[in-house]
């Protein structure tokens, strides 16, 4: 298996850990529940449920950065750009799950008899979803984007419009983050975490043809004419 395959399907499990605790576990906690109390209570109740939930985002940060890192290396060895992009992500998305850890649980215990920390906590966790939903994602997107683009011709046009929308739905998320709008992320999470998933499956599967825009050969592939030409220099009085 091709280092960019492995990549694709170390980040592929992660996700789908991810993915699984967040429609199991976090909406809990999250605005999908709609009675501030029920939030309260779960965050109180199953506070190891909720930092085990966060975690398996931190490790998808971790390993979508791999990926990404991973692919940039096979199909655009002059340019880093895009990879730059997701690792400035990683900054606000981290800080957004350390409040969600460390800061809201304690907050949701003092929220059933302070009015105060009630607001406190909703203030706490909207700054998290700027941080996370809003910028991070915002970010990994358009690397999504810059890199689904750019190794366009490596694969099936099936794969790259799966790449692409994970880009669009991406970003239609982080536009529902910052117009905090709790129906408009529920739904674009709902599209853009099969896409992911999609995504990472097919490159794990699909082996990539030659780089895009170059006569390189694909990955994996020797180059005929440049190995006679060694074993010409190689022979005695050539």
């Amino acid at each position: 298996m091709s280092s960019l395959r492995r990549a694709a399907a170390i980040a592929f499990c992660i996700h789908l850990i991810a993915a699984l605790s967040m429609a199991f576990v976090l909406r809990q906690g999250l605005e999908t529940t709609p009675e501030l109390r029920e939030r309260f209570s779960f965050l109180i109740d199953h506070r190891t449920l909720w930092t085990l939930g966060w975690l398996s985002w931190t490790l998808a940060a971790l390993a979508i950065l791999y990926f990404y890192f991973t692919f940039a290396n096979v199909h655009f060895r002059s340019s880093r750009f895009a990879v730059l992009l997701t690792i400035a992500a990683l900054g606000p998305d981290l800080s957004a799950q350390a409040i969600e850890i460390g800061v809201l649980p304690p907050l949701a215990a003092r929220a059933f008899s302070s009015d105060a920390a009630s607001e406190l906590f909703l203030t706490l966790h909207r700054a998290a979803v700027m941080l996370s939903g809003f910028v991070a994602n915002g970010l990994y997107s358009t690397t999504a984007l810059i890199l689904t683009w750019g190794a366009r011709g490596a694969y099936p046009s099936w794969v790259s419009i799966i790449g692409i929308a994970v880009g669009v739905f991406g970003i239609a998320l982080s536009v529902a983050a910052l117009l905090d709008s709790a129906a408009g992320m529920f739904w674009t999470n709902l599209f853009l975490v099969p896409a992911i998933l999609l995504w990472l499956a097919a490159v794990a599967i699909v082996p990539a043809r030659r780089k895009h825009g170059s006569d390189s050969p694909s990955v994996g592939e020797a180059d005929p004419g440049s190995t006679n030409r060694h074993q010409a220099q190689a022979r005695p009085g050539v």
